[in-house]
């Protein structure tokens, strides 16, 4: 384990390291995955926590914690700490707190529409904050120059999901790049994929619980070779290994009905980021 170790590079910023991650977790033990799933699941509470707390919350030795940061190549569990910190720490919070407040002071009924107003608004607030300190400016690069360099954009979301997607054919289709919308409509799912190559790349929406026909659809583009951006509410998915970009969006939830404002957010950024290429 450590000559391998020796020829891993240290993840330089937290994308990289969740990639890594997701990449390894199968051949992790099942300590180390316990591990896995928490620093995945909780990147804020690792950014502020103690090595004894996050020990304790993961249900594992102090040593594994240790064991973990070196499997993925640093020196020690300080070390990759460092990469949480500086992604979290300085999140931005003071207009939330203003909504707060001003939600506090009011005196309306639990489920009046004026408080599911204000409650979805800073669900979504909320949750667009927790999305800009999680993308990385490398991996909006990334999944943009891939869009770009697409013979055909292929896009594909169903039932939740299907709204982002559509949003995003719309916008792409004011540009001058091909454009394919992937539905079920007539059975045309898979004549529609038949024509997917290395060339092309698929950007595919998909929450839990997970659409077999996007699984299915995401399992196909791998087998071809086809880059796959994908906007989720989970990296460690069965399908993320598979995922060349990965965004993990978490949305903001109102008595169990969960919004799509971040998705539709970074939607947008994605579709207008492509066109502004075209004007350079």
């Amino acid at each position: 384990m450590e000559a391998e170790n020796t020829l891993l590079e240290v993840p330089n910023d937290l994308d990289t390291l969740r990639d890594l991650i997701v990449k390894r977790y199968d051949k992790l033990s099942q300590r180390l995955q316990q591990v896995a799933d928490y620093v995945m699941a909780q990147p804020m509470l690792v950014a502020v926590e103690t090595m004894a707390t996050i020990a304790e919350q993961a249900n594992v030795p102090l040593s594994t914690l240790s064991r973990f940061a070196n499997t993925m190549g640093f020196s020690g569990f300080s070390q990759m700490q460092a990469l949480f910190r500086d992604q979290y720490l300085n999140r931005p919070r003071d207009y939330k707190e203003r909504v707060r407040q001003a939600r506090d002071q009011d005196c309306f009924e639990p489920e009046s529409p004026t408080t599911i107003f204000q409650d979805y608004g800073v669900a979504n607030i909320e949750a667009m904050e927790q999305l800009q300190v999680s993308v990385s400016p490398q991996k909006l690069e990334r999944a943009v120059s891939l869009m770009d360099k697409a013979d055909t954009i292929y896009i594909q979301g169903m039932r939740r999901a299907y709204p982002v997607a559509f949003y995003l054919w719309y916008a792409l289709m004011k540009s001058d790049n091909n454009v394919v919308l992937l539905d079920d409509h007539g059975g045309m799912l898979t004549p529609m994929t038949r024509r997917m190559s290395e060339n092309d790349v698929l950007v595919t929406v998909t929450f839990t619980p997970y659409a077999p026909e996007t699984s299915e659809l995401i399992s196909q583009a791998f087998e071809k070779n086809v880059p796959i951006v994908a906007i989720t509410d989970n990296q460690m998915n069965s399908q993320g290994s598979k995922m060349d970009v990965c965004f993990e969006v978490q949305e903001g939830e109102v008595m169990g009905f969960r919004s799509l404002s971040s998705s539709m957010y970074l939607a947008q950024t994605l579709a207008v980021s492509l066109m502004c290429r075209e004007t350079k």
